[in-house]
């Protein structure tokens, strides 16, 4: 610790204690906000805030100028941020962080140790690291790769890192920090490597990022336009920051795909520097903006980076960062227009075998593999879900052992078939089904994985299935809107049940699949789980 950073504490003591000095207004508490987020929702789809150079909070060496933030890591946890910005450089034999050529009172194993320390007092929570080498600072020192690998495989760092994952679910971070490195300090990351990061304007140029983990890769787009000081410049940086936000929201159906968009930036320089006001008055506008947008459309923000987060007031701007901060989180505990779509990619495991089924007055009615309904469990069709990329959505689910299609005439669709198409020829791609997932626990099945179109294939690819009544029994057949009437049940306790059912009835006959008992009564009734099903 320097003198110049005891003896700016001190004074700050000194003065806090005459009264005269006006802190920074401390936040709500959201030091463990992640604890009323599902675990089954994917992390490229949390709304996520975020803190632009985030060790400038403790402090520069020209607060004037390359300062982007008022408080500590500590301080910004508590106000709900959980991305960090962090630029490590040489100095000596630690890693100091810098913006720029400005250091901060801040060093990067001092700053890990205390997100892993938050981590572990707030474990519902999970954190993530930006970094770069910050090379203006120390000249493209050649030893910082081997210190960055040196410190982020020991502890407390190597014990709370995860593997970058793109498809990774809140659940499975819970209590980790995901590393995401703007240069690469190794031939395998721990965490991820990031490369294609950019700073243009233009949506069309901000989706050419990755993220790769071990053995795995992600898609990132990145929105970082920070020179916002020409004139003009705000209002393009404003429409570029909405742009994003508009793709995060209800474009993008690829849990694959992540999304970081700064409202971070600077309106003001002093001789070619950035000032801190610059960073101030970018802030006030562009949250502003953010803010209205959030007030007007639902869905997921993806990772919002900002400045002064956790703070309204900074100097005399009216940053509103902690307002931003609060809108992101509480976006997260609501539904977007995409929820249903990412509720069912999460739910329905890949390579599991279920029976689809629907229920008509207390009753139960299985699909079968040729597209009827059956009242008949051991009639029901047994499908092995497989997701594969789709036109429409990014992933549909091909169900094996069955070929269902949309409806067959070319121009408008035949809703009333009487049951679901089945292709008897080969399969194509776009065949595959598309699931959502509610809130009350019912699917809405679209016909295939289509891209859109008005006329011919195109327009049947976007029906839905649904199951219509009649005298003999629901049938299953197509709508034109989403009918969330089909549920999935693990087919492994009705395969037992299919089994016992070929056999015929033999009273005392008990199948125990690991625990789960499958009961054959004299009377014909089966219990699955204690659950009653009576054999029509």
């Amino acid at each position: 610790m320097t003198l110049r950073y005891c003896f700016r504490h001190i004074l700050t003591l000194m003065i806090a204690v005459l009264g005269l000095f006006s802190a920074p207004a401390m936040a709500d508490d959201n030091s463990s906000w992640m604890s009323s987020v599902p675990d089954n929702m994917y992390v490229s789809q949390l709304s996520i805030p975020g803190a632009h150079d985030a060790g400038t909070g403790h402090g520069t060496s020209a607060d004037d100028f390359g300062r982007t933030q008022d408080l500590t890591l500590t301080a910004m946890w508590n106000s709900g941020v959980r991305v960090f910005d962090l630029r490590p450089s040489v100095d000596g034999n630690r890693l100091h962080i810098y913006h720029g050529i400005l250091s901060t009172e801040l060093y990067f194993d001092d700053a890990l140790s205390t997100l892993c320390s938050l981590l572990d007092e707030h474990p519902t929570e999970f954190c993530i690291v930006v970094m770069r080498h910050e090379d203006d600072s120390d000249d493209g020192n050649t030893s910082w790769k081997g210190m960055v690998t040196t410190l982020l495989k020991s502890e407390p760092v190597s014990s709370h890192a995860v593997n970058f994952d793109p498809w990774a679910t809140l659940g499975s971070v819970r209590g980790k920090l995901l590393i995401l490195s703007r240069d690469a300090y190794a031939t395998r990351p721990i965490g991820g490597f990031i490369t294609g990061w950019g700073h243009s304007s233009d949506f069309g140029s901000q989706k050419g990022g990755t993220i790769r983990g071990v053995g795995t890769t992600g898609t990132l787009y990145v929105q970082d336009f920070y020179d916002v000081s020409a004139s003009g410049a705000a209002a393009t940086k404003q429409q570029s920051v909405q742009r994003m936000l508009q793709f995060s929201s209800t474009e993008n159906t690829n849990p694959a795909v992540w999304v970081v968009n700064h409202t971070s930036g600077y309106t003001k320089t002093f001789f070619g520097i950035a000032t801190r006001d610059g960073y101030r008055d970018n802030a006030a506008t562009q949250n502003a903006a953010v803010l209205d947008y959030l007030g007007s459309h639902s869905g997921s923000a993806g990772i919002v980076i900002m400045d002064y987060a956790g703070v309204d007031r900074s100097g005399s701007y009216d940053v509103r960062s902690q307002a931003l901060t609060d809108a992101l989180i509480a976006r997260n505990t609501t539904e977007g227009p995409l929820a249903d779509y990412f509720r069912a990619l999460a739910a329905i495991e890949t390579g599991h075998k279920y029976c689809i089924f629907t229920e008509v007055d207390g009753v139960k009615y299985y699909l079968t593999a040729d597209g009827y309904l059956t009242a008949d469990v051991a009639l029901g069709g047994q499908f092995t879900f497989a997701r594969v990329a789709g036109e429409a959505y990014a992933y549909g689910f091909n169900l094996k052992d069955a070929y269902f299609t949309n409806p067959p005439e070319s121009g408008n669709p035949r809703l009333d078939n009487g049951h679901i198409d089945t292709n008897t020829q080969k399969r194509k791609t776009w065949e595959a089904q598309v699931f959502f997932l509610n809130a009350d626990g019912k699917y809405a099945v679209r016909a295939t994985n289509a891209a859109g179109g008005t006329s011919g294939w195109a327009v049947n690819a976007q029906t839905f299935w649904t199951a219509t009544p009649a005298v003999a029994g629901p049938k299953a057949e197509y709508a034109t809107e989403a009918a969330y009437v089909w549920q999935l049940e693990d087919a492994e306790g009705l395969t037992a049940i299919s089994r016992l059912h070929s056999a015929g009835p033999k009273a005392g006959i008990v199948v125990d699949l690991a625990g789960r008992r499958v009961v054959n009564l004299a009377s014909g009734i089966y219990v699955v789980d204690g659950r009653k099903i009576v054999k029509q």
